[in-house]
C-alpha cells in the first residue's frame, strides 16, 4: 500500500483534497483512517446521520446543543477525535473544553486527536505545529493561532480553571463544549455519582462558555433514566427546569441522535455485534440491553432493588455473621456477604428502626480459589460465624474451615430473595467498600435472572440474621 505522499505526488492535487476534505467530515475520515491504519472506515447508515449533525454546527448553520446517543463499542469517542482535527484543518484559532469521566481517558484521546494532526496527510494538507502546556497532558494549542484556542481538557468534577470554550476573536462557529461519556459505566447505580455529573454540568460548565452561541455535544451511551442525558430531557438546558407542558421545550435547545443496536429484529452493525447475541441480551439481560444497546433505559426492569444507601462507618458491621454463596466452577461465582443489624435514632435520640449494615464481595472463582480472602474480610470486619449451606458440598467447606457452619437449604431462591432482601432493602446500607459487581447483580435481580449468586448470598444473611428457618446444632445449623 502507497502512503499519501506516493498516491498524492503534485501540490495541485494536494490542493484540490485540501479543498475537498475542508468541507466534507466524511471525506476528511475517509482519507485519514485510510492512510493512518492502512484500512477503510466502515461507514453505516447512522455514521452519516452523525456527520450531517456535526458538520451542521462546525458549519455555523445551527448553534443548537447536540446530543449523540450511541451503543458500547459503535467508535463514538473515535468520531469526535476525527471531528476535532477536522475543525481544527478548517480553522486553527477555534477553542474546544473537552471533559470525561477520567483523566486517564482525556490525556488518550487528547494524544490520539494529535497524532491525527501531526500525521503525514494531515501535515501535507495542514503543516501545524504544537505548543502543549507544561502544567498539562492534555491541553495544547496550534503556534500562530489567535486568542485563546486549542484544546482544553478536563475530567468531570475535577479541576475547571483555565478551561474554555468557544473562542471569541473568531466569528460565527468558534468551538465547543465536548462531553464524551460523562460517566463511567457501572456508575449509574449511584444515586451520588449521577449527581455529581448533573451539578459539574449545570454548575460548573457553563461559565466555561466564552459566548453564548458556543454549542455543547454531547456524546455518550445510556446508562440510566437519570444520566445526562435523561436530566436534559427532563431540566433543559443547564437546570432551567421544566413542567410537564413544557416537557419538550428541551428540542429547542437541543437536536438529539439516537441510534439502536437492534432494529426491526436485525443488528445494523452485524460485524460488531450479530443479531443472535443482541437478541439474547434481551431475553436474558434487559437491564444491560436497553440502556447500552438500545438507548432506552428502563427504571422497570429494576423495580425491586431501586435506591442505594452507604455507610462510612464500618464499626457499625462489627460483630456481626457472615454468608457465603459458594462456586464450585462455571458461570457461578462466589458471593460473601457479612452483615450487621444495628439501631437507628433520630436527632432527638429517639429510636426509629434497625438498619441492615452491609458489606458484599463478588469473586468470579472456585470457592477453593477465594478463601483466604473471604476470611480476610471476616477478620477485618469482625465477623463471627459464617453460614454456608450443605446441599451443594455436603459442609465439606465448613469441615475445613473453623469459623464457618452449614445449614440445609430448603427454601424457594425467588420466594427468599423477595421475602427477606427485597422486604428489607429499605433499610439495607452498604459499606463504601462492597464491590460494585455485588450491588449490580443485586439491582439487576429478577425471577430468571442467570446470576443471582449475590441477591441469593444477602437475602440468607438477612434471614439467618433474624434468626428465622434454621436452629443451631453443635455449631452446625441443619
Amino acid at each position: 500500500m502507497k502512503t499519501f505522499l506516493e498516491d498524492y505526488t503534485t501540490a495541485q492535487e494536494i490542493a484540490v483534497l485540501k479543498l475537498i476534505c475542508e468541507n466534507s467530515l466524511k471525506a476528511f475520515i475517509k482519507v485519514m483512517h485510510y492512510y493512518n491504519t492502512q484500512s477503510h472506515f466502515i461507514f453505516k447508515p447512522f455514521h452519516n446521520d452523525v456527520i450531517q449533525a456535526l458538520e451542521k454546527i462546525a458549519k455555523y448553520e445551527t448553534t443548537k446543543n447536540l446530543i449523540l446517543n450511541l451503543p458500547v463499542g459503535f467508535g463514538k469517542s473515535q468520531i469526535i477525535e476525527y471531528f476535532k482535527s477536522w475543525c481544527f484543518a478548517r480553522n486553527k484559532n477555534l477553542c474546544f473544553l473537552y471533559t470525561s469521566y477520567s483523566d486517564k481517558l482525556i490525556i488518550k484521546l487528547s494524544s490520539e486527536i494529535m497524532e491525527i494532526m501531526q500525521s503525514e496527510p494531515y501535515q501535507a494538507m495542514w503543516p501545524y505545529t504544537f505548543k502543549k502546556e507544561k502544567k498539562s497532558k492534555a491541553n495544547w494549542s496550534i503556534e500562530g493561532s489567535v486568542g485563546r484556542a486549542g484544546l482544553t481538557a478536563g475530567s468531570i468534577g475535577g479541576t475547571i480553571t483555565g478551561l474554555d470554550a468557544g473562542n471569541p476573536a473568531v466569528e460565527g462557529f468558534c468551538g465547543a463544549l465536548i462531553i464524551d461519556d460523562p460517566m463511567k459505566a457501572g456508575d449509574e447505580i449511584y444515586e451520588t455519582k449521577r449527581d455529581l455529573v448533573v451539578e459539574y454540568f449545570s454548575r460548573k460548565l457553563p461559565s466555561r462558555l466564552r459566548r453564548s452561541d458556543v454549542p455543547i455535544i454531547l456524546i455518550m451511551q445510556r446508562l440510566h433514566e437519570e444520566d445526562l442525558t435523561g436530566y436534559i430531557k427532563h431540566e433543559g438546558k443547564f437546570g432551567s427546569g421544566l413542567t410537564p407542558e413544557q416537557k419538550k421545550e428541551w428540542e429547542s435547545d437541543w437536536d438529539c441522535i439516537t441510534v439502536q443496536a437492534l432494529v426491526d429484529e436485525q443488528s445494523i452493525w452485524e460485524e460488531k455485534v450479530s443479531t443472535k447475541t443482541l437478541l439474547r441480551e434481551r431475553d436474558r439481560e434487559p437491564w444491560f440491553f436497553y440502556p447500552q444497546r438500545q438507548q432506552a433505559p428502563n427504571s422497570n426492569f429494576n423495580t425491586h432493588f431501586k435506591g442505594l444507601q452507604f455507610e462510612d462507618n464500618e464499626s457499625k458491621i462489627y460483630n456481626g455473621i457472615g454468608h457465603v454463596d459458594k462456586s464450585f466452577g462455571g458461570e457461578d461465582s462466589t458471593a460473601l456477604t457479612i452483615i450487621n443489624k444495628v439501631p437507628f435514632f433520630n436527632e432527638e435520640e429517639e429510636y426509629i428502626k434497625d438498619d441492615i449494615i452491609m458489606f458484599g464481595k463478588k469473586w468470579d472463582k472456585h470457592i477453593d480459589e477465594c478463601i483466604d480472602e473471604v476470611n480476610m474480610w471476616c477478620e477485618r470486619f469482625r465477623c463471627g460465624t459464617i453460614y454456608t449451606e450443605n446441599n451443594d458440598d455436603k459442609g465439606y467447606v465448613a469441615k475445613n474451615n473453623d469459623n464457618f457452619a452449614t445449614y440445609h437449604e430448603s427454601m424457594n431462591k425467588h420466594h427468599k430473595i423477595m421475602t427477606y432482601l427485597y422486604s428489607n432493602w429499605k433499610d439495607v446500607k452498604f459499606l463504601k467498600d462492597t464491590d460494585e459487581d455485588y450491588i449490580r447483580q443485586i439491582q439487576s435481580y429478577e425471577e430468571k435472572a442467570k446470576h443471582d449468586d449475590c441477591p441469593d448470598s444477602a437475602a440468607s444473611a438477612i434471614r439467618l440474621l433474624e434468626g428465622e428457618g434454621v436452629e443451631t446444632v453443635s455449631g452446625i445449623m441443619v
